[in-house]
């Protein structure tokens, strides 16, 4: 008689292989980032195997641009320094 109340009440529990998770939306959204991501540098990698010029002409075009960006603050800082020399040595000559 108890194994029939205990095989009625087995059957009436339901039993789940696979247990129901929440995820969180961000969680999600996490995820599919970083999928997106490796999926974006797989083809970057991808793109310079196969066009190792093009990739050499954009460095090349980076480091010019750096270049040109460094110079223009040098120019500036030299300029800066002469005046302010000049304008310390025309105080001190007319004080």
């Amino acid at each position: 008689m108890f194994s029939k109340v205990k095989d009625f009440v087995n059957s009436k529990v339901k039993k789940s292989n696979h247990p129901q998770t929440v995820v969180r939306a961000d969680q999600v959204e996490a995820q599919q980032q970083r999928i997106r991501q490796q999926e974006r540098e797989r083809a970057e990698k991808e793109y310079q195997q196969q066009h190792p010029e093009q990739t050499i002409q954009e460095n090349l075009e980076v480091f010019e641009y750096k270049t040109n960006k460094l110079k223009k603050k040098l120019n500036i800082a030299i300029i800066t320094v002469f005046g302010l020399i000049v304008l310390v040595f025309l105080i001190l000559f007319f004080i």
